[in-house]
């Protein structure tokens, strides 16, 4: 790889839009808009698979969450009772994260997911209320065949940074009627504004220093085989993750098989997160799921309990192949301002000193 290929559209343009809008800031007056009142709802968010557990299930009150993993005292709901069944009659018991009390964890290896069976979650909340899930089938998943990675450079007259695009390739099966799902992540070097004091090009700065923190693709990456249905998925894009300093990038993507009730509810997650976003927009609607009350079947949750089979893969990529000078030269004023912009998805709040250990033989 060399930072002589084609060159394509940004990917991150977020980033010049953050800047334009920076400019701008100080000379209009801010505007705070009335934000609609809503009842407080039970908020679902957890997945079984056929990997051994645990599994997790968040649980919180409907409310203005900022970070997945920061969760208001306010809005987790601490001391729920919550239990998986199959539909064999198999049942476990969730157990609440002393540390993350919006955070249940099912532990019992004798529910580990198994493709075909149908999996439900009942929940009694602190107030006695109950709720149960529509069964949910966990389906199998073809197996990620490919992962690779293509270095594109940003175009050299906007402010965005060049990328690596991720892609898989996969095979579809025969049947119709298969939905997939998408997560991916890197955990990425970051650099520190403090590892340049002496200004944007000094060249003291070795490349990879620094610290590690992962970069989370979005997770409405969904897909109907209804177009493809037998053939082979080739190239599906999976991540596209910003090159913020020069080192080697650890990637992780999981593939999932999802339920046409969980596609189309992904989907209309997507749709929420496109609208443009103006003050003429229609007021978004709650995004229900398949989880509503025991007593009365008209009170939705919000959010989704599902189950899939996954297939997971994971690659390094180097980028001793980068020329560093230049990257400095042209990334340097943007990478270690201390004005620099945050990029979306990038979560530097978790940075570590290194990769996670046995990235290579996990699940082996």
């Amino acid at each position: 790889m060399n930072d002589r290929q084609t060159l394509t559209r940004p990917v991150q343009r977020s980033i010049a839009l953050y800047l334009l809008l920076t400019t701008f800031a100080g000379c209009v007056d801010p505007v705070e808009l009335p934000i609609r009142q809503t009842e407080r709802r039970l908020v679902v968010d957890g997945l079984i698979t056929d990997e051994p557990p645990p599994y997790v299930i968040k649980l919180t009150y409907s409310g203005n969450l900022n970070r997945a993993l920061l969760i208001p005292d306010e809005l987790a709901i601490n001391g729920a009772v919550a239990t998986v069944e199959d539909n064999l009659g198999h049942q476990a018991q969730l157990q609440q994260d002393p540390l993350n009390p919006a955070f249940y964890w099912m532990r019992d290896s004798r529910l580990q997911g198994v493709p075909g069976r149908a999996y439900t979650l009942r929940i009694q909340l602190p107030d006695g209320s109950r709720y149960v899930s529509r069964p949910e089938v966990l389906a199998p998943v073809p197996a990620i065949e490919k992962l690779y990675a293509e270095y594109r450079v940003s175009d050299p007259t906007l402010l965005a940074l060049n990328s690596f695009v991720v892609r898989i390739d996969t095979q579809d099966p025969p049947e119709p009627g298969n939905f997939y799902r998408w997560q991916a992540m890197s955990y990425m070097p970051v650099w520190s504004t403090s590892n340049d004091p002496q200004g944007y090009y000094n060249r003291s700065i070795s490349a990879g220093e620094g610290a590690y923190a992962p970069f989370y693709g979005p997770l409405t990456q969904v897909l109907s085989d209804q177009l493809i249905n037998g053939n082979r998925l080739a190239g599906q894009v999976v991540l596209t993750a910003p090159l913020v300093a020069l080192g080697t990038q650890y990637i992780e993507v999981r593939q999932y098989a999802l339920s046409r009730a969980a596609y189309q509810y992904w989907v209309l997650y997507q749709e929420q997160l496109s609208r443009s976003g103006t003050i003429f927009d229609p007021q978004p609607a709650s995004i229900e799921g398949n989880v509503r009350s025991a007593t009365d079947t008209n009170k939705l949750a919000l959010g989704f309990f599902g189950a899939s089979a996954v297939s997971r893969q994971r690659m390094i990529i180097p980028t001793d192949t980068i020329n560093y000078a230049r990257f400095v030269s042209r990334f340097g004023p943007l990478l270690f301002s201390n004005a620099r912009p945050e990029i979306p998805g990038l979560a530097r709040e978790q940075a570590q000193a290194a990769p996670p250990a046995k990235w290579l033989t996990y699940g082996k």
